[in-house]
Formats: C-alpha cells, sequence, structure tokens
C-alpha cells in the first residue's frame, strides 16, 4: 500500500479518461507564459503491472496489476509560474485496486493530502514538462503533455523498470482544468 502511494504521489501515471472533449480547442504554442496558471485536477489514474519473464524468455506472466484511480478532489490549487516553479494544495482520495494473478481484488481507499512545491521546465521540442519537487510529495518527473488548449492540460508519464527477469511498467496520467 505504501508502494503504490509512494508511487502515485511520486511519479503519477497512467492513462487518461476525461469527461470533456478538448479536440475543439485550439492548441497553444507551449511556453511557461501560457501554461502559467492555477488549475483544478479533475483527473488522475496510475496503473502498474509486474511482469515475470518465463525461464525460456518465450512469455511474460502477469503477476500482480496495481490500479489507482483518484476522485473526491478537494479544492486542489495546482499552480505554475512563469518563472518555472510551482505549488499544490488541497486533498484527494484515491482507490487502490491490487489483482495478484489468479487472486481476488483488493481494494482499498487512503486520502491524501498534498502541500508541495518545486520547479518545472518545459521541453518545447520534445512537448515534455519535467517536475523537479522542493517540498512534500505529489509530482516528480517528466511527464509527456498529450494536450494543451487554453482551458485543459493534460500530461501522462510512462516508466518501465526492470530487476532480473521481473519487469514493472508504470503508466499514468493527469488532467488539469484551468481555473
Amino acid at each position: 500500500m505504501k508502494f503504490l502511494k509512494f508511487i502515485l504521489v511520486l511519479s503519477i501515471s497512467i492513462s487518461m479518461y476525461s469527461c470533456g472533449d478538448d479536440s475543439n480547442e485550439t492548441p497553444l504554442v507551449l511556453s511557461n507564459a501560457n501554461i502559467e496558471g492555477t488549475y483544478d485536477i479533475t483527473s488522475m489514474i496510475v496503473e502498474q503491472v509486474e511482469t515475470v519473464a518465463s525461464s525460456s524468455g518465450n512469455s511474460n506472466l502477469i503477476l500482480t496489476t496495481i490500479t489507482g484511480v483518484a476522485d473526491s478532489f478537494d479544492d486542489i490549487n495546482f499552480t505554475l509560474n512563469a518563472n518555472g516553479t510551482y505549488t499544490a494544495v488541497g486533498g484527494y482520495r484515491v482507490v487502490i485496486t491490487e489483482v495478484p494473478n489468479g487472486g481476488s481484488p483488493i481494494i482499498d481507499n487512503e486520502i491524501i493530502i498534498i502541500n508541495a512545491s518545486g520547479s518545472y521546465q518545459l521541453n518545447t521540442t520534445k512537448n515534455t514538462i519535467t517536475f523537479n519537487p522542493t517540498s512534500g510529495e505529489f509530482i516528480e518527473g517528466a511527464f509527456t503533455i498529450d494536450t494543451f488548449t487554453q482551458t485543459a492540460v493534460i500530461i501522462s508519464q510512462e516508466d518501465i523498470k526492470v530487476a532480473g527477469n521481473t519487469t514493472y511498467t508504470l503508466k499514468g496520467s493527469i488532467r488539469l482544468l484551468r481555473k
């Protein structure tokens, strides 16, 4: 549980589901000045899949899948400043579902309170944003900017770690709505 919280809080990742259709909006030029603003977090999802390679190396067996879906966002203010700094204050609930191979799902939930700050860097060539926390636990690492419009930003992250014959694949996404 603490491992998933660590993953969710430090390297939020997943595939993103959004309720609105942002495709009608004109994309903005990615810059610190254009991304500056205070945002609500409207969606946050993370999935970690643990697989192990067979002894022959010809196939993979899924050992565990852990999914975290955040909801009940409690007045989160996620502020990106034009000077390359950010702050995040507020809270949310995360529902965690762990499904071991061949086992029954284990469901738990937790309230997460955030009070974090740090810096960010935009890479306009790769369309990424990299967060470097200086205080608190919320967001860290490089994220792909999937959508960037006047009203919404959707970022996603994928991280793959290999330890011996076990592979950990972590995917996540966050949807931000400009206030």
